[in-house]
């Protein structure tokens, strides 16, 4: 039986931070009811208020809900399907404290595994959020997090029986170095089979000024069982209608949603994750090089650090060393100056000092953790092998 897929990063912002989020939310809710998908990956469902709005809405339309409940990542899974169980696990690289516009350290990204009664035993579907830019001007660094962030994912898939659909906003294309590493180590169907479906475009009333060439970036997999092998039709954009808002046509988020159909047929058996064929040595290669320029970039950040603290120690003795001047300490303004700028210079001293160790130690064990699983992912295959 065909199996209905979407995914939609829905921008549910404060709105501080994102655009006629209430407006947009009660449009999609509405738009629910006569969704023909089995399954529906949402993303960045930040807010409190935005969580409900889905709720209430698709719990109305007949899906079952994964998450909402709390921020969870800004992860939700509708399921026309019954939910057996819902689980969330936060991805190790989280980004830079000190970036705090950037949101990607305090939302707290992560997957979501949540697995569905299927036709045949248990079926787990994995929803997720990675990385967006994280250095602009260095998109391998940037394939670097997301790579990590994907073999974090890989490792629990690995651990998983039987078909498994991954989907989200991947943040990257499929041209993209993750990409092929993903699709290489899983040995995954991308339900969109490499073709366009840009998810973000021009088209989209918030994207409009956008320079960029269209593109997609949030995609829909399928990690078939031994024996079985993936059939897909009918991909497409969704959520492309705009909604009148405020007297004008707009878009339900800054993404177009995807979505495709897939069925399974029962094949001989061929090569998966936990198959009898060893996976393509140049991928492991390939993950280990990008995670080595993470690591690298973790090791500048440190000495950075260090280097920015050292900066304001001598600021701070320097001042320490100006309130002790006799002739300025006769007058009160200067003296109390020198004092206050004393104190000052030593809280960002020992700000960039705990900067410096423990966002780069949880940087490096997030990369090590990584190859840690391409460890285990190609000592189970050599296993196979023999």
């Amino acid at each position: 039986m065909p199996l209905r897929l979407g995914t939609f990063n829905v921008w549910g912002l404060p709105e501080a931070f994102s655009d006629d989020v209430s407006s947009r939310m009660h449009g999609l809710a509405a738009r629910l009811q006569g969704l023909e998908l089995d399954v529906l990956l949402i993303q960045e469902a930040w807010t409190e208020e935005v969580r409900d709005t889905i709720r209430e809405a698709a719990l109305a339309s007949g899906f079952e809900v994964a998450g909402g409940r709390s921020s969870g990542g800004g992860l939700m899974v509708l399921s026309r399907r019954r939910i057996q169980s819902a689980k969330l696990e936060s991805l190790h690289f989280r980004g830079d404290p000190e970036r705090l516009l950037k949101g990607e350290f305090l939302g707290g990204k992560g997957f979501q595994t949540v697995v569905l009664e299927g036709e045949a035993g248990p079926l787990p579907v994995l929803n997720t959020h990675l990385h967006a830019r994280y250095r602009r001007a260095r998109p391998k660094l940037n394939s670097a997090v997301r790579t990590a962030q994907l073999v974090q994912m890989i490792g629990a898939m690995k651990d998983l029986d039987g078909t498994v659909i991954v989907g989200g906003d991947f943040n990257c294309t499929n041209t993209d170095l993750e990409y092929k590493i993903f699709c290489g180590l899983t040995q995954s169907t991308e339900l969109g089979d490499g073709r366009a479906f840009p998810t973000l475009s021009r088209r989209n009333y918030y994207k409009r000024h956008r320079s960029g060439v269209d593109k997609r970036i949030d995609f829909l997999f399928v990690r078939p069982a031994r024996n079985m092998e993936c059939r897909h039709t009918r991909a497409a954009t969704l959520f492309t209608k705009p909604e009148r808002i405020r007297e004008r046509d707009r878009s339900l988020s800054d993404h177009f949603g995807f979505q495709a159909t897939f069925t399974l047929q029962e094949t001989v058996v061929k090569a998966q994750l936990a198959g009898s064929r060893s996976l393509d040595p140049q991928v492991f290669r390939l993950a280990r090089k990008l995670l080595r320029i993470g690591r690298d970039e973790a090791d500048r950040r440190e000495r950075a650090h260090f280097e920015t603290a050292g900066g304001w120690a001598l600021a701070a003795v320097a001042a320490a060393g100006i309130r002790r001047i006799p002739a300025l300490d006769r007058r009160g303004f200067l003296r109390s100056f020198a004092s206050t700028l004393a104190v000052g210079a030593l809280m960002p001293t020992f700000g960039y000092r705990t900067l410096a160790r423990l966002d780069s130690d949880y940087k490096r064990a997030a990369f090590n953790d990584a190859d840690d699983v391409l460890v285990k992912l190609e000592a189970h295959t050599d296993r196979n092998t023999v």
